[in-house]
């Protein structure tokens, strides 16, 4: 190979690289706008989008080692059709890989967790919150707030603390300046209790439920596990600032 034909091999595996990494990029942000916001509601969706922002970024990798190989006239047609992406992984001794991914998709098809689902992992000892579920590996968010990646194939238990988990109810009282307009009020609060449906859609606006010469309190309830009851109760306190803001209403 004479040094122009390598220069040009050299500048087209470049121009490979760099479409690839665009490419990637795009469809990881696709695929997160498409997720939608952190919500029980879209969990599984989630769960799925990020599986698949996995899939395509191992997939480019392995269209981008072959296309990069080929400027170099490396027969990699043979290669291909001969074994395949998963004969490939094994002929290197990844078989470890393999397990790894079959287990991913397993773990999706059985929905044994989801993204945002606390989660125990007995013959791990290791315990947190789902990140992602990844098509080689899952991470969590230890109770430290740090990161941990486990190989998917090392999951042989999991224990969901998520799933079937009681129901609390959270009540949020909002005491109001007795001089502003009830009407104006409950129309600044159905306001924020449609703005935290978005996130929480059991929640509720009961009513007055005191009053007095200086304060009337209003009632907020909303349906939330143990685990997300903090995180709750604080989307709803700011959905009503929001909203008493946009209406220039006054707390007591």
């Amino acid at each position: 190979m004479n040094l122009s034909v390598l220069l040009t091999a050299v500048i087209s595996s470049v121009v490979i690289l760099v479409i690839a990494g665009i490419f990637v990029r795009i469809a990881a942000r696709v695929f997160k706008r498409l997720e939608g916001g952190p919500n029980a509601s879209n969990q599984h969706r989630v769960t799925f989008y990020r599986l698949l922002t996995s899939v395509v970024r191992y997939t480019a990798d392995f269209i981008v080692v072959v296309m990069v190989l080929a400027q170099f006239h490396v027969q990699t047609a043979s290669l291909i059709a001969g074994a395949g992406i998963i004969g490939l992984a094994i002929s290197f001794g990844a078989q470890g890989l393999v397990q790894d991914v079959v287990t991913g998709i397993f773990l999706l098809y059985e929905d044994q967790f989801g993204v945002g689902d606390t989660v125990t992992f007995p013959a791990l000892s290791l315990s947190g919150q789902v990140q992602e579920v990844g098509i080689r590996i899952t991470r969590l968010t230890g109770s430290a707030g740090e990161t941990v990646i486990i190989p998917n194939r090392l999951i042989l238990e999991v224990q969901n603390q998520s799933r079937n988990a009681p129901s609390v109810t959270v009540t949020i009282v909002v005491p109001v300046s007795a001089a502003e307009d009830p009407h104006a009020v409950r129309t600044a609060l159905d306001e924020a209790v449609q703005q935290a449906r978005a996130k929480v859609p059991e929640t509720d606006l009961v009513g007055i439920t005191a009053f007095g010469n200086q304060a009337a309190s209003w009632m907020i309830t909303a349906v939330a596990t143990p685990d997300s009851r903090g995180d709750v109760d604080q989307w709803i306190r700011q959905c009503v600032l929001e909203s008493f803001y946009r209406h220039a209403i006054h707390l007591a």
